[in-house]
């Protein structure tokens, strides 16, 4: 009898649960990958060179305590924003600052009905910052995890 009213409390309270669970929708680290990712194309790589205008710092809207880093960038032809990746990984590396002369490998997309450049790769005199492959795979991916191993 206990045996009975065991299965039936598992049928009846936790299989909902359950389904109710897994129905919900997708969010954390495969969601953010999916929306952060999904606009480079690598066939829309090109290269622009020009002036750092601004440095600017946008919450994510995917998680509110991560910032994201973006610049403008002034061109012969254009003013343009420049999407970079985190803070937190930027900080790490070689600092940009505005009125730098900078050469912008990037795939230009449309963001928020205006064009806009996710970069690649930023050069800036000798100092050549790798940001994304040429797939738009982050440099950051794993670099956490990386960068604790090798301490």
């Amino acid at each position: 009898m206990k045996r009975l009213i065991i299965n039936l409390i598992l049928l009846f309270v936790i299989a909902p649960l359950i389904t109710i669970a897994f129905g919900q929708k997708r969010s954390g680290k495969n969601m953010t990958k999916q929306k952060y990712h999904q606009p480079f194309n690598p066939s829309t790589l090109e290269t622009i060179e020009g002036e750092v205008l601004n440095i600017t710092y946008h919450p994510s809207k995917s998680n509110a305590n991560s910032m994201g880093v973006h610049m403008t960038v002034k061109t012969d032809n254009e003013t343009i924003p420049v999407h970079l990746g985190p803070t937190w990984y930027l900080e790490q590396q070689e600092e940009l600052k505005k009125g730098d002369r900078v050469a912008i490998t990037g795939s230009r997309i449309t963001f928020k009905n205006k064009p806009a450049i996710i970069a690649a790769e930023i050069t800036r005199g000798q100092m050549t910052l790798q940001l994304r492959n040429k797939r738009g795979i982050p440099m950051w991916k794993g670099w956490r995890q990386n960068k604790r191993m090798n301490q």
